[in-house]
């Protein structure tokens, strides 16, 4: 049974209409939603087979409305008219509640600015996403042609935007010809201009208690800021690390992780895929107080996954799997690709392996392969990252000799293993499109296995 039928079920025994929309309880009070994701996470924990004794309560969320430090409009362009609306191409008068009421104005600023530009520059126009912190925003515009006229107004306009709204720190030109529907399409074809900066700098800044955090303006981040430390803190429980392990932050993104469990391990292993992160992630891990290995490595395949136990071989002088390894895996949402579970549990064979999983029915795949591996389900935490929405996000420990039993398959077949979105992640990660398609699979330009201590 999937995460969403679970949902759709609870929903009905609670006489709540889901309808089609991306946030059906974002007009709900949390008090009415968060029972009703209660049931949902009881019967589909249940169909995992798992003893309810594992799963923990959901970790409820701190600030259920307002909170999404992602969001875009998609700019349409009609004749006599210019709107902003929302990736489903719904209106966006309105904002959603889930929305800092900030990016309401910013974007009610954005959408007469844009009326005073020429209509040829209107055209070149594809979105406009604001992302940050709740008080360091960025601003991308998301163009399909780019010159040095395009250039020389979007500065004029986002330069009058900061005069209006100072926490607008950065702006930045993303250029994707192809007028993907990913608004920041990390498979845009590589030859010509990326990206420009408009103003401010390539990564913005934020703090959970005295671990410091760098994120580039294009990189992943949770859409939910508020709730990031209760994540972490969910992760750090889980993981129960020791000053004896080493740490693999396996698609470490900027390093939320691994910064912040930076302290409690011997060392970190922080690979990602595109470079710009993992040195993000280095930095922060190294900030934090940790000893730390930065690897840029695709991981795409099993395959992937053995070159890299190889190069930590030759880097080290002796079998990765010889220490005492605990590994945090944060994938996409479609979950790791195929053998890439076998191959981390026979080069690593860690102790513990703490998986964190945005899609919820990638649990169903993971548990068979993690059991064949010899590994089994100890805990389950639901931490509600998304509220207003039916998403939820999972952590969940498996460990050497562990026995469960295996769930019931969700589907015969591997999804395609692009990044942690798909229109918006396969099903949104977060809800109306407002989070980048996830780089951890997909090098910007080239990709292997390069040390970057």
């Amino acid at each position: 049974m999937t995460f969403e039928q679970c949902m759709a079920d609870a929903a009905q025994r609670h006489r709540v209409s889901l309808g089609n929309g991306v946030e059906p309880f974002a007009r709900l009070s949390y008090d009415a939603e968060l029972p009703i994701k209660r049931d949902a996470v009881a019967k589909f924990c249940a169909a995992l087979k798992v003893p309810a004794s594992i799963v923990d309560s959901i970790v409820p969320a701190n600030m259920p409305r307002g909170y999404r430090t992602t969001s875009r409009r998609r700019v349409r362009v009609r004749p006599g008219s210019v709107e902003l609306v929302h990736g489903d191409g719904s209106t966006a008068d309105g904002a959603s509640p889930l929305e800092p009421e900030l990016h309401s104005h910013i974007y009610a600023h954005l959408t007469e600015a844009i009326k005073r530009l020429t209509p040829p520059l209107r055209q070149v126009l594809n979105h406009v996403i604001l992302r940050g912190s709740y008080d360091e925003l960025v601003l991308i515009v998301n163009v399909s042609e780019i010159d040095a006229r395009v250039v020389r107004s979007l500065r004029t306009l986002a330069e009058h935007l900061q005069q209006a709204f100072p926490q607008v720190q950065h702006a930045w030109i993303y250029h994707d010809p192809k007028g993907s529907r990913y608004y920041l399409d990390l498979e845009r074809p590589a030859t010509g201009v990326g990206a420009k900066k408009l103003f401010g700098a390539s990564a913005w800044k934020y703090a959970i208690g005295s671990v410091h955090y760098q994120v580039g303006v294009f990189s992943f981040s949770q859409v939910n800021l508020a709730m990031v430390e209760q994540l972490v803190n969910v992760v750090r429980d889980h993981a129960a690390c020791t000053t004896n392990d080493t740490l693999y932050d396996v698609y470490c993104g900027y390093g939320l992780f691994g910064a912040a469990l930076a302290k409690d391990v011997q060392r970190v292993i922080a690979i990602d895929g595109d470079e710009a992160t993992v040195d993000n992630a280095r930095y922060s891990i190294r900030r934090a107080g940790g000893t730390c290995t930065a690897l840029s490595q695709v991981i795409r395949s099993g395959d992937d996954v053995d070159s890299l136990v190889r190069s930590l071989y030759r880097i080290a002088r002796k079998d990765p799997a010889e220490g005492s390894n605990v590994i945090v895996l944060d994938p996409p949402r479609s979950g790791t690709a195929e053998r890439v579970i076998t191959e981390l549990a026979t080069g690593l064979q860690p102790r513990r392996v703490v998986e964190v999983f945005c899609g919820p029915d990638e649990i169903y795949r993971s548990t068979r392969e993690w059991k064949h591996a010899g590994y089994g389900i100890t805990r389950i935490t639901p931490v509600d990252l998304f509220p207003g929405t039916t998403s939820m996000e999972f952590v969940v420990t498996y460990e050497q000799g562990a026995v469960v039993a295996s769930p019931e398959p969700q589907r015969s077949s591997y999804q395609s293993h692009s990044p942690r979105q798909s229109s918006t992640s396969g099903g949104p990660k977060s809800p109306r499109s407002s989070t980048p398609r996830r780089s951890s699979n997909t090098p910007r330009k080239g990709g292997g296995g390069r040390w970057r201590g």
